[in-house]
């Protein structure tokens, strides 16, 4: 963000060429639109030494109230195992992006290796408003799965 309240100070030079301010710009317009990847989340379930588990949870897409993860599974381990390193993954997610307590997701959507969470300001909030392919879909609390999230960090 400081480059681009720099910008003017940079284009102003009368040392850079007219192909130099072409450039700065260029860079410039490149910055601003293309999103940042240091804000995507990554969960990744070796992390845990469990090697019959394989998971990957990746933000994939980051609305301002909604992420798109992709889930691609190597090997399932066991089903609660499982279950659970995606629901704390998710727990994750949700405090990275500003200390949710509350989420609501669909599975299969937009794809079938894919899931939508909606990031809810409290439980009674319409999960619609965020996305209406949320609607109707459960309130999850994760702080309900605090302490089993806490003992697998």
């Amino acid at each position: 963000m400081r480059v681009l309240r720099r910008a003017p100070l940079l284009l102003s030079r009368p040392e850079l060429s007219l192909a130099g301010r072409l450039f700065v710009t260029l860079v410039i317009a490149v910055l601003a639109v293309v999103p940042a990847r240091a804000e995507s989340f990554r969960s990744d379930s070796k992390r845990f030494g469990n090697p019959k588990m394989d998971i990957v949870l990746t933000e994939t897409e980051r609305l301002a109230r909604t992420s798109i993860v992709d889930i691609h599974i190597t090997a399932i381990g066991s089903s609660v195992g499982s279950s659970f390193f995606l629901l704390c993954s998710l727990r994750d997610l949700a405090r990275q992006r500003g200390s949710f307590r509350y989420i609501v997701k669909t599975e299969r959507v937009p794809r079938y290796s894919q899931m939508l969470v909606g990031f809810l300001n409290g439980p009674t909030e319409v999960a619609a408003g965020l996305d209406p392919r949320l609607a109707g879909q459960p309130v999850v609390d994760l702080d309900y799965f605090a302490p089993i999230c806490d003992k697998m960090n």
